[in-house]
């Protein structure tokens, strides 16, 4: 068995100081690049918002008002890693039958909530807010209960209806959009047209 020398001891513990000291503090600068690189990437993306559709509207038209407006409250969520905000600025919502026909755009009116009302037993909206912008953050997800206006003269007839509703964003120029469909029978058509706009009926819908 051979001996080692005494100067091979001293080189080799020159060797294991060069690597266990020359490079620590290369290496701790480098981990730290790294880590700062990294929060400047995740601190300067985007948003990640998504946008939640409910799995039921709420219809009502008649002659009273004048045209056709629906009840949806999506949810608005974000699931980003960083603490930047999103602004949903406005939305709109596009309809078209299935068996063609003149397509809508409704317009977002307003924001609202449903009461009880005991004088006709049914349920009603109230004015909450105007359709202004939301904010949603990291920790505050927006659920507006939202009322949109079709245009004037427009009705809904017995059918399959394709309902678009297009979010429109501040800090990302890619609006958020989501399609469900619901089908309207012919009672449910009188019904509301006999209503007058004074009651809705609440339809399922589901994606196409």
């Amino acid at each position: 068995m051979a001996r080692s020398q005494p100067g091979d001891i001293t080189s080799g513990n020159r060797l294991f100081r060069f690597i266990s000291l020359e490079w620590v503090p290369v290496t701790t600068a480098l981990v730290s690049l790294m880590f700062s690189v990294s929060s400047i990437f995740i601190s300067t993306r985007e948003p990640a918002v998504v946008m939640i559709l409910p799995d039921q509207v709420r219809v009502a038209q008649g002659e009273d008002f004048g045209f056709a407006y629906l009840y949806v409250q999506p949810a608005f969520v974000n699931t980003g890693r960083n603490e930047r905000v999103e602004v949903i600025r406005d939305m709109k919502l596009h309809i078209a039958a299935a068996a063609g026909g003149r397509p809508a755009e409704f317009v977002w009116g307003n924001q609202a909530e449903l009461v009880y009302d005991r004088a006709t037993n049914q349920l009603n909206y109230r004015y909450v807010a105007d359709a202004v912008p939301l904010v949603v953050s990291p920790r505050s997800a927006q659920v507006p209960f939202s009322v949109f206006n079709g245009p004037k003269g427009w009705y809904f007839s017995p059918g399959v209806y394709r309902l678009t509703l297009s979010a429109q964003r501040v800090v990302s120029r890619r609006p958020l959009q989501e399609t469900v469909e619901m089908t309207l029978a012919d009672k449910d058509v009188d019904f509301l047209n006999k209503a007058r706009g004074r009651s809705f009926l609440v339809f399922p819908v589901k994606k196409p």
